[in-house]
């Protein structure tokens, strides 16, 4: 067995585990869409090696071309399954554009014996595909995960080895069909490394995503998708840290729906679901980014306001209770939403969110003594 069959071989059955492996992925946890085109695109890539492979041994340029094309479309699905995840549109016309030229002139390259223009057209469109594939992989708004940091390196370092055999193949051009063994000798030592690790990196990238989920429903609330307990507990360690580190100040809010048991029991659990999930949406949107939103269990929430003090948590709680009088229930159109909120400050020897609680849950219980719908500061009500 020659080292092109066991090249080949050993790309062959990496693509069939990876259109497994994601395959599997796909169907087992939430049938994400950008998982699905990555299945797509290995199950091709296991077409494509079989093609190359039955090309080179019966000396079919006709078979030679269909791997080309299945080339191009394998990079095209992992290209769309990148923009997916990052939640990009797919630029179809710019692919069509690029895409089409370049699979009649590989096509063409196969059945003429043009081995040049091959090396130029099939890993030039794979090169530009690795390329895009890897900024579109880049996150907005965070940093890099591991993973994600791994699959990027790799998509690049592919583009990088494409616009090698390109260069390659154009040195060549015009040239003796040995001219090629340079162009040859690179894609026998750098393609399997290449293309089993982008392939590990892919996988490691689906199985973070898994893990961010998991930690996200174990963390959310859901019904309302703010944090729960545990979440908010979690964050508020963080948040302590760091406003103990910088000097800042931090201000708890406790909130509850007034009244949230008779709307239950005037007009049913689903009109009550719906005024959680209405009163989570509004503080949401109230709140600055890097403010934190939980849910502390039945209609009482915690929000969590970095740099803020008392004082200006109070403003903005005034704001949102406000803002409650006017939500519209279709469910209970009869109905008031009111709220009331109790406030704290940190203090020096806080460490965690129970810390703060009581302090806020007696500035609450003072707003309900008072006649509830207001908002109360645990200083004044101490």
């Amino acid at each position: 067995m020659n080292s092109a069959a066991i090249i080949l071989a050993l790309l062959f059955f990496t693509s069939a585990i990876m259109a497994i492996a994601m395959g599997i992925a796909w169907a087992q946890f939430g049938r994400r869409r950008h998982v699905l085109s990555w299945t797509i695109a290995y199950g091709i890539s296991v077409v494509q090696w079989a093609l190359n492979g039955a090309g080179l041994f019966f000396g079919s340029p006709f078979l030679i071309g269909m791997a080309a094309l299945a080339i191009m479309t394998s990079a095209t699905f992992t290209l769309i399954g990148v923009r997916q995840r990052a939640g990009r549109t797919v630029r179809w016309a710019g692919l069509l554009m690029v895409g089409i030229p370049c699979a009649i002139a590989g096509f063409h390259a196969a059945l003429t014996r043009n081995a040049p223009l091959q090396g130029i057209a099939i890993p030039g469109y794979a090169g530009i595909l690795m390329l895009s594939s890897a900024l579109s992989l880049w996150p907005r708004g965070r940093r890099f995960s591991a993973p994600e940091l791994a699959f990027f390196s790799l998509l690049l370092l592919f583009a990088v080895f494409e616009g090698c055999l390109v260069v390659s193949a154009a040195l060549n051009w015009g040239g003796p069909r040995e001219g090629m063994d340079s162009y040859r000798a690179i894609m026998a030592l750098g393609l399997p490394s290449i293309y089993v690790g982008t392939c590990v990196s892919a996988v490691l990238v689906v199985a973070g995503d898994l893990a961010h989920e998991l930690r996200r429903r174990m963390q959310r609330d859901v019904l309302t998708d703010a944090l729960n307990r545990l979440g908010l507990e979690e964050a508020a360690v963080r948040a302590i840290a760091n406003a103990k580190r910088h000097g800042r100040p931090l201000a708890l809010v406790i909130c509850d729906l007034d009244g949230f048991k008779v709307l239950n029991d005037s007009y049913g659990h689903i009109a009550g679901d719906a005024a959680l999930r209405g009163f989570a949406r509004l503080v949401t949107a109230a709140i600055r980014r890097g403010d934190i939103v939980g849910r502390l269990g039945g209609d009482e929430f915690g929000l969590l306001l970095v740099d803020s003090d008392s004082t200006a948590a109070a403003d903005v709680m005034e704001r949102i209770r406000a803002e409650i009088g006017c939500m519209i229930l279709p469910q209970a159109p009869g109905a008031k939403l009111r709220a009331s909120f109790g406030i704290a400050d940190l203090h020096e020897d806080d460490e965690c969110l129970d810390d703060m609680v009581a302090r806020a849950d007696s500035a609450l219980y003072q707003a309900k003594k008072d006649g509830k719908d207001r908002v109360s500061i645990w200083r004044a009500a101490a």
